[in-house]
């Protein structure tokens, strides 16, 4: 059985869910495909926040100050905050463990397909959106599960997440 075209591992991702094919085909267009080696980083902490990334080979580490927050594989969005505000910089860096292939959507296309009222830009944003609700859900769960200690982490990620 052949691999799974970039094409398609994009149309699979979350950022993806609810989009017709010509909605997928149409972002896809938007996107800039790039290969990586292990330890290439796809971003740096600092750098100007002007892309989303999306995984869609191999796996990638997420690291702020030196500290690793996360490990995320295929079908992982990065930098979503870039792409939905004005986000002047970085706030981790993303490097690769091993070689990786993933694709960049550039802020200012995407922003242009969202002040034409492009639907299948606007279900993007929901789904980013989804995701981001997700995200703020686990931090509220950890707060509540780990007293002021909790409190002390959920602040500190949501600082993070809102730079």
């Amino acid at each position: 059985m052949p691999a799974a075209s970039l094409y398609e591992k994009f149309a699979t991702t979350p950022l993806c869910a609810g989009l017709s094919a010509d909605e997928v085909n149409s972002l896809f267009e938007l996107c800039e495909q790039r290969r990586f080696d292990a330890s290439a980083a796809l971003f740096t902490e600092g750098q100007p926040g002007d892309a989303l990334w999306v995984i869609l080979e191999g796996d990638v580490e997420v690291s702020r100050d030196g500290t690793v927050l996360a490990e995320v594989g295929p079908g992982a969005v990065l930098g979503e905050l870039s792409l939905l505000r004005d986000t002047p910089t970085r706030s981790a860096t993303a490097r690769a463990l091993c070689p990786v292939v993933a694709v960049r959507l550039p802020r200012t296309a995407f922003r242009k397909r969202l002040l034409a009222n492009d639907v299948g830009a606007l279900k993007v944003v929901s789904n980013l959106a989804h995701q981001l609700a997700d995200r703020l859900s686990a931090l509220n769960d950890r707060l509540l599960s780990g007293g002021r200690k909790g409190l002390a982490v959920a602040r500190s990620e949501l600082r993070r997440l809102v730079r």
